[in-house]
């Protein structure tokens, strides 16, 4: 893997839903050491993930109910 695959995701979720998220989150192949930020309405899970990550991600939020659309990423690093 090339540094320029590491990406910064974020997911966001309705309050209510974060337990259940996390427990979504916890059935993927690989560790993710996420954290949480609040804002009143939603809550975003952040973590890094690499950019081949992103199809399993997408695939965990469908399987368990979760809007894809709120799975958002950039690049982890930026260029030189």
């Amino acid at each position: 893997m090339h540094l320029a695959d590491l990406l910064f995701v974020t997911v966001s979720v309705p309050p209510r839903e974060i337990e259940r998220f996390l427990d979504a989150l916890g059935t993927l192949p690989y560790p993710v050491n996420f954290r949480l930020r609040y804002e009143e309405w939603q809550t975003h899970v952040e973590f890094p993930a690499y950019r081949s990550w992103l199809g399993d991600l997408q695939k965990m939020l469908v399987r368990h109910g979760f809007e894809p659309a709120s799975l958002r990423y950039r690049p982890a690093v930026a260029a030189a």
